[in-house]
């Protein structure tokens, strides 16, 4: 995004720059290849690299090839459907989402959406503090306590995020080739060191398909629904098109597929274990801050933004301190231990929101986003939260192999989620199909 679209700091008011009640005027926006680069700096963190490792230290590289790209197929689907809607509507995903929940409605289920980014920043934290740790120690033979590293990791944050989210936007920026060249590099030692047809053999397969492919899935699956937030800024439909594929259907797919390779040659998950084993220790290292900072940054201030929307009275500088205050808080406790299960669990909750407002912009209001319109829907639009409902049950089912439609829980989740909205909106007479004349 330009430098005209990211507020200096938190402390501004969040109507200036980032229009987030109001569309995006036209001569604000930007090409899609900035967006998805910006949407690609952001993807690569820890959190992925561990998905990478684990998929692939779980299945093999045989069957992390499958379920790598299928996950990523998926969530490519949702960017490009999401990038449409918001190239057309111009709104944040919080805007967009009053459509269909209703006004008060809304403010639960951005509470969800802040709870899960929330819970990205934790996960991040933690395992910044962790790995810097073991690189410390690998690098310099020096010792640290965890959660003094973690405290450190997340103050510079949130330093970062107060006052200068502009220099990270830039930072961002710089650091993808950085990784993609560190990632290469990496990728190119393993093949020298072993065949490709070893790596392919090897994993202990303990990880069905379904749940592979939901793990890929859910490990960034939010930021597919909340995709409007950043390619309403894009100049047209095609453009957010090409945002949405370079970043779901190329460079994320890539990362995962590249650190499941040097997963499996190495035997290790932690990023910096993975760089210590393959030579380039220090580089790691560098790399680790750079990614993280960048990417922990965006994860708190995106959900302090998403807090604004839902306690309007707070100044935003106090919700960026208390959000990431409390996520320090949280990582110290030890969120990691629960990560797949974290991954799952987004994998079937968050999509059945994207499914719904689907349904909503494209069938039910027909394209007919404006925001003036808002005062006329209902404050809680229940259809909206009988098919998130609903859908996140029959999503769990399949996690727990009861009942399934398409053996992978997330598709299960938006299949039936938008299925029963429409339904349901048919019903009490919100929507009727086009009929053409005779």
């Amino acid at each position: 995004m330009s430098e005209s679209q990211v507020p200096e700091s938190a402390f501004e008011d969040d109507h200036n720059g980032d229009h987030s009640i109001e569309r995006v005027p036209e001569s604000e926006t930007v090409h899609g290849l900035r967006v998805a680069l910006v949407l690609i700096g952001i993807a690569i963190t820890i959190p992925a690299f561990l998905t990478g490792a684990e998929i692939g230290l779980a299945m093999g590289m045989e069957k992390a090839s499958l379920v790598i790209p299928a996950g990523s197929l998926f969530l490519c689907i949702i960017g490009c459907l999401a990038a449409v809607i918001a190239a057309q509507s111009r709104l944040t995903t919080y805007m967009i989402i009053q459509f269909s929940f209703g006004r008060s409605g809304a403010k639960l289920v951005n509470l969800v959406l802040s709870i899960t980014i929330f819970g990205w920043f934790s996960v991040t934290a933690s395992f910044f503090g962790e790995s810097i740790q073991q690189a410390m120690l690998a690098i310099w033979d020096m010792s640290f306590s965890l959660n003094v590293l973690i405290a450190i990791g997340s103050l510079l944050v949130i330093v970062t995020t107060v006052f200068g989210f502009q220099a990270i936007d830039k930072l961002a920026l710089l650091a993808v080739p950085m990784l993609f060249a560190a990632l290469i590099a990496l990728v190119y030692l393993a093949l020298r060191d072993s065949s490709l047809g070893q790596l392919q053999t090897q994993g202990s397969n303990p990880m069905a398909l379904g749940d592979g492919i939901t793990a890929v899935i859910g490990g960034f699956i939010v930021g597919a629904v909340i995709m409007p937030d950043y390619c309403r800024f894009v100049r047209n439909s095609r453009h957010g098109i090409l945002a949405a594929v370079l970043h779901f259907g190329v460079g994320y797919p890539l990362i995962l597929l590249m650190l499941a390779l040097v997963s499996v040659h190495t035997g290790e998950r932690n990023f910096i274990s993975v760089m210590s084993a393959m030579g380039l220790g220090l580089t790691g290292f560098l790399v680790l801050i750079f990614a993280t900072w960048t990417t922990n940054t965006g994860n708190l201030y995106s959900n302090s933004l998403v807090l604004k929307t839902i306690f309007t009275g707070i100044p935003m500088w106090l919700l960026v301190v208390a959000g990431g205050v409390l996520g320090t808080l949280l990582a110290i406790a030890g969120i990691t231990q629960y990560f797949i299960g974290f991954l799952l669990f987004l994998g079937i909750s968050i999509p059945p929101i994207v499914g719904i407002y689907f349904v909503d912009y494209f069938l039910v209001h027909k394209r007919n986003y404006r925001v003036e319109r808002l005062t006329q829907q209902p404050a809680i639009a229940y259809p909206a939260f009988i098919a998130w409902l609903v859908a996140t049950a029959v999503a769990f089912t399949a996690t727990r192999g009861w009942f399934t439609f398409t053996t992978i829980p997330s598709c299960d989740a938006i299949l039936v989620a938008a299925a029963l909205y429409l339904g349901v909106s048919a019903l009490k007479g919100d929507y009727a199909p086009a009929h053409r004349p005779s």
